[in-house]
């Protein structure tokens, strides 16, 4: 769940995401906590809050901006910025939800909910006046022009372009740029730029290209650019700060140190000429070979260089007193006995070694601004064109809403700006405070200026408040720079006593997600001083944590699998990147989904915390964590699928490689040319057109024309319907838009069944964000399937899925996607690999170096043997970073899990790298005891569990006890009051399941409910969904014993209907289960909520796939019972049903072949059972064909 706050309640009791839990349950939050909480959301104080992971940072926000609001603060004054619009969405939502509550509370439970926001008591003094104002907030807030602006950053830059446009100079009424549009006008501009230096190669761009093309390959320099473009504001402010690309270029040079006349080529000619002379290296050579120097030696390589062609002399040269890695030689280099008979020579041949190694160091800076010199013309003429299409069009990017932002805030006209904005802002609060980059802390600074702009100035006292948490800056690559969390701190803190104003630093450190297992290891690993660096800039480490939750918790450290040297394989077609069953991701993925089985598995006994008891453990309750969405991610989630465990798929995915896009793409692109072979080969093999090989056996050997035509040819119904669709689809895209003609080929023509039917609902984000690129494209000129599917070519995007929104499926993310969500249990696979110099970037900001003035210069350097001194160090402090950023990664990971956190690794034959996440848990030490692994007693795990076993054992129950002190023989979250739900539609008709939407007949009644005394439609629909759950479980609880759980069952869930209803619907599930001629249906032998899957014959000798779950089957000696549940009310049995049950019938029937089948409707509206004979359910077969 996004957010993490928690909030006192009413009574001792703690409101927290999940629910309301007793404080029995749930310990009281300590008064010092409270205080902390009260002095960062006090009204009347700036303050900067450094709340650790889970500490309620979303609540505190929220409280103070309720507390401005009883301040008498106007809902327009306050602005709240948020990091991502899923956080501010939250937070608006737990602002209104409190003020919506307080419009229906009486005096004194208003009283008291504004007294647990913190609001001094003298607030309250007003009396009634008072609380009917606090009531009337609610309509206030929604009320206000614009709202109350809970927004992120770029939304705050937007309205503020907006508003001011010619001071700006932004075009009015502009639109904000999608990526898809964004990544078609860099495509359009980097076409253009690489066009024109190609037919000028003598202009200053088209020597750029020329000096790119002979150092970078060709998909390095797809990504070089890439890179370049992605960074965009460095090079736009490197350019614009030195005029010019050549300025640019003559200030790198400047300070690197180098002349104006010192290029590559002129340093390489003094290297050659301007020691010792050439014509003396001959003799120095045969001195040095006369003296034991053999083949390879210093004389031989000297020879060599005596003897290369002119101009290109430098690098044998170098070879002569260098290693290949260009450091010096060891003495050795020369022979002893020429350093005893020539040791002036000597001298001079080390004297000669240290001139050149000097040298080589200018030369390398040389190269360094000449190359990014050229790439600097490239990037810069590319962005020049961009720019210029996006003025055309009146459309500007997301980091164009931050720069102009920043550009306007910082012109002669910025006063003007900041009087119109100071008289519409009196409060500021920053959530996130760590991911805010640079750019965007000059904006806000910029913003908040004048609010400390001394004691004297008149009005009320105006206040800023940010929160966020060094620890979980993990977004360097958008900015995020963790040093100005604290340098942000002190800036305010400065300001704000300057001007004689009240601001509060507060820690937040009780965590109100953890267990304090989960905790107390957090604490041990970064406490280890390695472990701990870049996490804070306090000198005495991060704080420790403290834990409100009381749950029992568990960390597991597995072994990590190593890779064994695999021998060669036997089957040479296999291609060489096959994943095989032993290959270490593969082995960690499968027992992280068989443990997950294990624990969600009816009756393992395997519980989490839930309001004030326990609950057994379920798919959704689980996160598993990875660095990057590796080989080891799919195999997850295959690992997942492979084992029945649900999982929600992807966090992320990449639309243009998803597999039902690209069966979409292909199918527009045979639309527009069927004659194209491949692309209608592929689409008939897709889920659209459903044909297999076999059909293209058939088809495409042998063939005189294309292959639409041999499909046209063929006699085979399968075959003749494709035709008939490709051919319609030709037709429609000629006078379609692209919208139009997918949504025709999605709908009506089943497109969106036949894709989810094959790859899962998964795929149904990427068809939705692909028919809204349809959408997109037509809003941006005349509209063209074509030209759309041109887009989309080479187009890189990718969409996040809301994994809030799984459902009850274990979700598979990176760590990144993962922060602000939390999980019950929490699996860490992926601990084994380091930051390397892989990851290096190309492009290092020179005034990044510690120490030294801002210069605004970057550099371009694409390995680390072509390093300037002054780029070494740049790079340096970059992999500093990196691993810094690599520790807050392992403290966002670990601090996701609420109750439960499991450790595992993978890694090649050489181990677990050092400094890895997996070593530095090892080092931490943790107090684990060893324990047998789950998926071999001879392989052993280590676990800490906190608390003891007789701790666990003492938690409360989840349930009540019968009477007799034994547990009721039912799951216990029957005994759990469900949140009110709306009545369910009828439920879809799946391409894969003819059975689909025949388990509704007509709107449910429940004819024995008196409507006028019972209320409405959806309790008659409860009513049955109850009497369907008693038949689906009571069967199971011993006969003497069902009533009372009947009872206590309706109690709870039924708690919508009155006694009477409760009664009524316990002795009608009574007496369905005690009828003598149900006793099959209902014994022993039966089970409810059956799955099935079969290959049923029909009676015209076709055969269909079946797959469906029967509601509930017994098996007697003689005869198999198949029962299906109807929630209406009784009433002639309708065709649809029929077939069900035939179905389900045909499906069992030849697994017991010796016992007769019966088929039952059970009307769970009045508990009427009604039998379907053999012969009712044969005539539904015949229907079928």
């Amino acid at each position: 769940m996004v957010g993490d706050g928690r909030g006192r309640g009413r009574g001792g009791t703690v409101v927290s995401g999940q629910g309301i839990a007793k404080a029995d349950a749930v310990p009281a939050i300590p008064s010092d906590t409270i205080e902390r909480q009260r002095r960062a959301s006090h009204p009347g104080t700036s303050a900067w809050v450094s709340a650790n992971a889970g500490s309620g940072k979303t609540h505190v926000l929220a409280q103070r901006v309720l507390r401005l609001l009883l301040a008498g603060v106007a809902p327009s004054r306050i602005l709240c910025l948020t990091f991502t619009k899923a956080a501010a969405a939250n937070m608006s939502i737990r602002v209104f939800r409190d003020l919506a509550r307080w419009t229906r509370l009486d005096d004194d439970g208003l009283r008291r909910a504004i007294a647990d926001t913190g609001a001094p008591v003298p607030a309250l003094a007003g009396g009634p006046a008072a609380l009917d104002d606090a009531r009337r907030l609610f309509a206030r807030t929604v009320e206000t022009p614009g709202g109350l602006k809970i927004q992120t950053i770029h939304a705050f830059c937007e309205r503020l372009l907006h508003l001011f446009p010619f001071e700006a100079n932004v075009p009015a009424r502009f639109e904000v740029l999608d990526d898809l549009r964004a990544a078609d006008l860099l495509l359009r501009a980097r076409e253009a730029v690489l066009a024109d230096a190609l037919g000028a190669p003598a202009s200053g761009l088209g020597r750029g290209l020329a000096t790119l093309t002979g150092q970078v390959s060709s998909s390095t320099f797809e990504a070089l650019i890439d890179e370049a473009l992605h960074h965009r504001h460095l090079v736009r402010d490197a350019v614009r700060d030195a005029r010019d690309v050549d300025g640019l270029e003559r200030a790198l040079r400047a300070s690197l140190g180098l002349g104006p006349s010192d290029t590559p080529a002129a340093i390489e000619a003094e290297m050659v000429e301007g020691g010792i002379p050439w014509s003396d290296w001959a003799e120095i050579a045969r001195s040095i070979g006369a003296d034991g120097g053999g083949p390879g030696k210093a004389g031989n390589r000297l020879m060599a260089a005596f003897d290369a062609p002119a101009g290109a002399q430098a690098e044998p040269y170098l070879d002569v007193f260098l290693t290949a890695k260009r450091e010096p030689r060891a003495p050795s280099y020369l022979p002893q006995a020429l350093r005893k008979k020539e040791p002036a020579l000597c001298e001079t041949l080390d004297a000669e070694g240290r001139r050149l190694v000097g040298l080589l160091g200018r030369r390398k800076s040389a190269e360094t601004a000449e190359r990014t010199g050229a790439l600097m013309a490239v990037a810069s003429a590319i962005l020049d064109r961009y720019d210029a299409a996006k003025r055309r069009r009146g459309l500007l990017d997301f980091e164009d809403l931050v720069e102009r932002t920043r550009n306007l805030l910082a012109t002669s006209s910025s006063a003007w700006v900041l009087y119109k904005l100071d008289k519409g802002i009196d409060h500021i609060l920053v959530d996130e405070a760590q991911d805010t980059s640079p750019e965007q802390w000059e904006i806000l600074r910029a913003v908040s200026d004048d609010f400390f702009a001394g004691a004297g100035r008149p009005g009320p006292t105006r206040t800023f408040f940010a929160v966020g948490d060094e620890k979980q800056s993990i977004y360097s690559f958008q900015g995020a720079r963790p040093d100005m969390f604290d340098e942000m701190r002190s800036y305010f803190k400065e300001r704000a006593e300057d001007a004689e104003q009240r601001f509060a630093g507060v820690d937040l450190i009780l965590s109100f997600r953890s267990s304090e297992a989960v905790l107390r290891a957090v604490d041990r690993v970064f406490a280890h001083a390695p472990n701990g660096r870049g996490l804070t800039h306090d000198p005495a480490g991060p704080q420790p944590h403290q834990a409100l939750r009381r749950a029992p918790g568990r960390v597991e450290l597995w072994p990590p699998v190593t890779a064994v040297a695999q021998p060669e394989p036997g089957d040479w077609k296999l291609p060489v990147d096959v994943v095989e069953p032993g290959d270490p991701p593969v082995v960690v993925a499968r027992r992280i989904a068989d443990t997950i089985h294990r624990l969600c598995r009816p009756g393992s006994g395997e519980t989490v915390a839930e309001g004030n008891g326990r609950r057994p453990v379920r798919p959704g309750d689980v996160m598993i964590l990875v660095r990057s969405r590796n080989s080891f991610f799919e195999a997850m989630i295959r690992a997942c699928k492979e084992r029945g465990v649900p999982v929600a798929g992807a966090d992320r995915l990449a639309l243009t490689q998803h597999i039902a896009v690209m069966d979409l793409v292909a199918a527009g692109r045979a639309a527009l040319s069927p004659a194209d072979d491949f692309t209608l080969a592929c689409v008939l093999k897709s889920p659209l057109l459903g044909l297999d090989d076999d059909d293209l056996i058939a088809l495409a050997p042998g063939r005189r024309g294309t292959l639409m035509s041999a499909l046209g040819a063929s006699d085979a119904p399968r075959h003749r319907d494709a035709h008939r669709k490709i051919a319609a689809w030709r037709d429609a895209s000629a006078w379609l838009t692209p919208f139009a003609f997918y949504t025709r080929m999605l709908g009506a023509d089943g497109g969106r069944r036949d894709l989810l039917g094959r790859l899962g609902p998964e795929a149904g984000d990427a068809i939705d964000e692909f028919l809204a690129l349809t959408l997109a494209h037509e809003r941006d000129g005349a509209p063209s399937l074509m030209a759309f599917l041109a887009r989309l070519d080479g187009a890189d995007l990718s969409i996040k899925r809301d994994m809030e929104a799984a459902g009850d499926a274990v979700r598979v993310m990176t760590v990144h996607a993962a922060k602000g969500l939390e999980a019950k249990i929490v699996f860490l696979p992926d601990t084994c690999a380091v930051p390397s110099g892989r990851h290096d970037p190309s492009l290092f900001g020179l005034d990044e170096r510690p120490g030294e003035p801002e210069s605004g210069l970057i550099a371009w350097s694409p390995r680390t043997d072509a390093d300037a001194a002054p780029v070494a160090e740049a790079r340096a402090l970059a992999r500093r970073r990196a691993v810094e950023e690599h520790n807050r990664l392992l403290y966002v990971a670990m601090t996701r899990a609420e109750e439960r956190l499991y450790v595992a690794g993978f890694c090649g034959e050489k181990g677990p790298g050092d400094g890895c996440w997996y070593a530095m848990i090892q080092a931490a030490e943790l107090p684990m005891e060893p324990a047998p692994a789950p998926w071999d007693p001879a392989d052993e795990i280590l676990q800490m569990r906190d608390p003891d076993p007789e701790e666990i054992a003492t938690a409360p129950a989840a349930h009540p006890a019968s009477a007799d002190g034994t547990a009721p023989d039912l799951p216990v979250w029957l005994f759990r009051r469900p949140v009110a739900e709306a009545e369910p539609d009828l439920p879809p008709v799946r391409p894969s399941n003819p059975l689909g939407a025949a388990d509704q007949n007509g709107p449910p009644a429940w004819p024995y409910v008196d409507r006028t005394r019972s209320g409405t439609r959806k309790q008659a629909a409860a009513a049955g969904r109850l009497m369907h759950r008693l038949l689906q479980h009571l069967p199971g609880v011993p006969a003497a014993r069902r009533a009372a759980t009947a009872a206590r069952f309706l109690a709870v869930q039924g708690a919508a209907l009155d006694e009477d209803h409760r009664a009524a619907l316990a002795a009608q599930a009574l007496a369905v289960l005690d009828d003598p001629a149900l006793a099959g249906l209902f014994g022993p032998d039966s089970r409810a909520e059956v799955a099935v899957t079969a290959s049923v014959g029909l009676p015209s000798g076709r055969r269909i796939d079946v797959t469906g779950q029967i509601d509930r089957i017994g098996v007697t000696d003689a005869a198999v019972h198949i029962a299906d549940f109807k929630t209406g009310a009784p009433g002639a049995m309708t065709p649809k049903q029929a077939l069900q049950l035939a179905l389900y019938r045909a499906a069992v029937e030849p697994l017991y072949p010796d016992h007769r089948i019966r088929t039952h409707l059970v009307w769970t509206a009045s508990g009427e059972v009604v039998e379907v004979s053999a012969g009712e359910c044969a005539n539904a077969l015949e229907t079928m064909g």
